[in-house]
């Protein structure tokens, strides 16, 4: 199929691993691998870190680590984190690197949807195999790798991607809406399966300001609002449009308009 790329080398499976969901768990898989690595997020949610950048992911992402690449799984406290990684090598598909099935300005995170089950009963029993070998299990693991691989490749280049002008206007939506969350470049375009630099590249292009300043001046105007219309301490405003360190708050605040919080306050309630 023209634009789909093919399988150029047999992969070559090397171990599985089963993430499990604690509550704090906080664990570096590899550094420096010579793997490319997918994981399946069974369960719950986290953060993906992959050298610079942070993921944002949930159950039924599938998640792209290539070769040579550090990266961190992060487990929610709220939801923790379970899945189970697959570290492959030989892996090579026409038009990319070696070790890549993505390349630098696509998002690694993606969504199963609908197959979920199928592709989290490949991932189960590629690890079943792996830690309980029996007869045919190598040829097994090998079938089943090479599934997960057309899966992920299906997934990545047979979706259509959204237009530009839908992602910037789902983003500015989300960010209106979740304002006080703790929220990173590179959560916003795990949203719309971009990379953070080309959400930043259109967003600005299209809306005039980047997408974190955005965020900033939504808090700001809300922490305006409830200045004005509420009886709330600063530091209690503060933490409601997501600065849990009021004095960054007051001088965010001060930067942006003039004069600090309470001034402000003090200006408007005459």
């Amino acid at each position: 199929m023209i634009g789909v790329p093919e399988i150029l080398e047999d992969p070559k499976f090397i171990a599985a691993y089963e993430i499990k969901g604690e509550p704090s768990w906080n664990k570096t898989l590899n550094e420096k691998k010579q793997s490319t690595d997918i994981f399946f997020v069974q369960d719950g949610s986290g953060q993906c870190v992959i050298g610079e950048m942070i993921f944002t992911v949930a159950r039924g992402d599938i998640v792209i680590f290539p070769t040579l690449s550090s990266y961190e799984i992060i487990s929610s406290v709220q939801t923790p984190i379970s899945g189970i990684v697959i570290s492959i090598s030989n892996v090579q598909i026409s038009g990319m690197p070696k070790g890549y099935l993505t390349s630098p300005d696509q998002c690694p995170v993606i969504p199963t949807d609908k197959d979920y089950s199928s592709t989290s009963r490949y991932f189960s029993e590629i690890y079943s195999e792996y830690q309980h070998p029996t007869y045919g299990s190598n040829e097994m693991i090998e079938s089943l790798t090479r599934t997960i691989l057309i899966v992920t490749i299906r997934k990545l280049y047979l979706v259509k991607p959204k237009i530009s002008p839908s992602i910037t206007h789902e983003v500015k939506k989300y960010i209106e809406e979740y304002y006080y969350q703790d929220l990173t470049l590179s959560d916003l375009a795990a949203i719309v399966y971009v990379s953070p630099y080309h959400l930043a590249h259109i967003y600005k292009e299209e809306m005039g300001t980047p997408p974190i300043q955005y965020l900033i001046q939504c808090r700001i105007d809300e922490a305006k609002r409830l200045l004005k219309y509420t009886n709330l301490t600063i530091r209690e405003i503060a933490l409601k449009v997501g600065y849990p360190n009021g004095i960054y708050f007051n001088l965010l605040f001060k930067k942006l308009t003039g004069i600090p919080p309470g001034k402000f306050r003090k200006i408007f309630s005459e």
